[in-house]
């Protein structure tokens, strides 16, 4: 199976500026030097608009129109040391003391989590309490694992008090790291087709990127700043707004909306208006050289080799950055469908090498990363649980939280259109007009069933298979570390 998403189409073209002997000198300067203009469809960051339904505001970094359009742009600063000591003094009064201690590895029941789902009685996640919206402030999964009788799957992984930050999300008062949700994992629990694949697209309309294309091909004589400035105004109106899809996820699911937040950020940093403060990170605009194709594609894929098992499928090892950047450059024909470029990556390959060296810090500086992490986690977990179902290694079904009906989840507005980011760059060499697209593909289901085996996690040795009785009735979480198995 590819981990490629849906094909995404863009267009190059060199526009070369020169002396016009006509023109006034002492009223346009003449041009010498050429500019480089990236042209990008994508969403911009803000809070997402109340939906007048159960879904209210998205608790992340993107607000959608009802038309569907999105719009508006949030602060995506890292959290400051002042702002880090205001979480904590909220989480004191939103949580109960313990789960404001840190735990290296706090371990949940599912099947205890789903008993205190039912015994809250409430199909109103407002209503919940915040360690069941946000599972026991957990920051990530480090391990899955089977109960020695078979009867409950447990996920484990660090943990601390949580409150939220600017837009809403809730997050770790130590790390600045998201939280889980109990919403990513009620979706990936529902949903029968998120397991196959589960992603976001953002593209251009063909028809519009093949008429757009034309009419560059008859306005590319040379030309001076204004004249090209206002070519490429009239280009932009030709391409319109840009498409976005999902795939697996539903639409109008928080999930969904992280996916296209993490991707969306990962273009305003390719392009270089997004900052990252990570040293030694740069822009694919600052990595691009006079002649490179501008056609490109970026798009997230999981790390195969961040998932491992036991050798009898029953504890479950996530390690290392959950995803990594994939490019592609393109050709474009004149009916504005996608071909693979024969020739090398170049500088986009460049930006996605970079952009995975630099993965952890990545998500550290940027929430959304981290948070694309999580749904990762979320994912993967329910697709491991599938597969110890299909085993027979698990006799415990989630009755209750894999049912829409008696454990539903929340609706927010579904983004339709982005609009185009200009971005230029003096250079040599001509007008390079670029169109970047990409999105988020994972395979879950697949990944659970190629992962290897191993017994020393970088995360420490395999904790020891818990006890049916670790968490009696009322219980679903616990902080005490888990026993490493002896001899590993």
């Amino acid at each position: 199976m590819t981990d490629r998403v849906p094909s995404h189409a863009s267009t190059r073209h060199n526009i070369p500026t020169e002396t016009n002997s006509h023109q006034n000198a002492t009223a346009s300067r003449l041009i010498r030097t050429s500019l480089m203009l990236l042209l990008i469809a994508l969403p911009c960051p803000a809070l997402f608009a109340q939906n007048g339904g159960q879904g209210g505001n998205f608790p992340g970094g993107i607000l959608v129109h009802p038309n569907g359009f999105l719009d508006q742009s949030l602060n995506t600063q890292p959290i400051t040391s002042t702002q880090r000591k205001q979480l904590k003094q909220a989480a004191a009064k939103l949580l109960p003391e313990d789960l404001n201690t840190p735990s290296a590895l706090r371990c949940l029941s599912l099947r205890q989590l789903e008993q205190a789902l039912a015994a809250a009685g409430t199909t109103d996640h407002s209503a919940l309490p915040p360690e069941l919206q946000f599972p026991g402030g957990l920051t990530r999964i480090d391990f899955v694992m089977l109960t020695d009788s078979g009867d409950d799957l447990l996920i484990a992984g660090p943990a601390e008090g949580f409150a939220p930050i600017r837009g809403g999300r809730m997050v770790g008062t130590t790390s600045g790291r998201p939280v889980l949700c109990l919403q990513d994992l009620l979706i990936a629990l529902q949903d029968t087709d998120i397991l196959q694949r589960a992603g976001c697209s953002i593209d251009p309309d063909p028809e519009r990127l093949a008429s757009s294309q034309a009419w560059l091909a008859n306005n590319s004589s040379p030309a001076t700043l204004p004249v090209a400035t206002a070519r490429l105004e009239h280009m932009i109106r030709l391409l319109g707004n840009w498409h976005i899809t999902t795939f697996g996820v539903p639409e109008d699911s928080r999930m969904a909306l992280a996916m296209i937040e993490a991707d969306y950020l990962m273009k305003r940093i390719a392009i270089g208006i997004e900052p990252t403060g990570v040293r030694g990170m740069k822009s694919s605009l600052a990595l691009a050289k006079p002649g490179d194709n501008m056609m490109r594609r970026w798009w997230f894929a999981p790390n195969p080799q961040c998932l491992t098992h036991d050798g009898q499928h029953q504890i479950w090892n996530f390690q290392g950055p959950r995803w990594i950047l994939r490019a592609q450059e393109e050709i474009l024909d004149a009916s504005g469908n996608l071909i693979d470029s024969p020739t090398a990556e170049g500088s986009s390959s460049e930006f996605a090498q970079l952009f995975n060296q630099h993965m952890d810090p990545l998500a550290e500086q940027f929430v959304a990363f981290a948070d694309l992490q999580n749904t990762f986690d979320l994912l993967m977990t329910a697709a491991i649980l599938r597969d110890c179902i299909a085993r027979g290694t698990l006799s415990w079904t989630p009755t209750l939280m894999e049912d829409p009906d008696t454990c539903p989840t929340l609706h927010y507005p579904v983004p339709r259109e982005s609009p185009s980011l200009l971005k230029t760059k003096n250079g040599r060499g001509g007008l390079l007009i670029g169109a970047f697209t990409g999105g988020v593909h994972l395979p879950a289901e697949t990944l659970v069933q190629n992962a290897a085996v191993t017994s020393s996690p970088s995360t420490g040795r395999l904790p020891e298979r818990p006890s049916s009785d670790a968490f009696p009735d009322g219980q679903w979480w616990r902080d005490p570390q888990l026993p490493a198995k002896s001899g590993q």
